[in-house]
């Protein structure tokens, strides 16, 4: 279960890539909303996890949130404009 959802995390990124490429999201909100998305991280972390205990939360939690600001990276670099050749 909880290596399926960390397989999950860390396809993200390729994810946010092309919604950002479909201008469906931008950097800019992602930057905007990382407060919320801690959140929901932590209580997805809480929920995935199979124990109780905050170590394993934390274990699942820190790569997530890290994949969150490569999304957004990502998504910065979807919407450079192309240039004209």
């Amino acid at each position: 279960g909880m290596m399926f959802w960390l397989g999950v995390g860390f396809e993200t990124p390729i994810v946010v890539y092309f919604l950002a490429r479909l201008n469906i999201v931008s950097s800019q909100a992602l930057l905007r909303q990382w407060r919320i998305a801690v959140v929901v991280i932590a209580i997805a972390a809480a929920i995935i996890t199979p124990t109780v205990d905050p170590v394993n939360m934390s274990l699942l939690m820190a790569p997530l949130i890290v994949l969150y600001f490569i999304s957004v990276l990502f998504a910065r670099i979807a919407q450079k404009p192309r240039s004209e050749q």
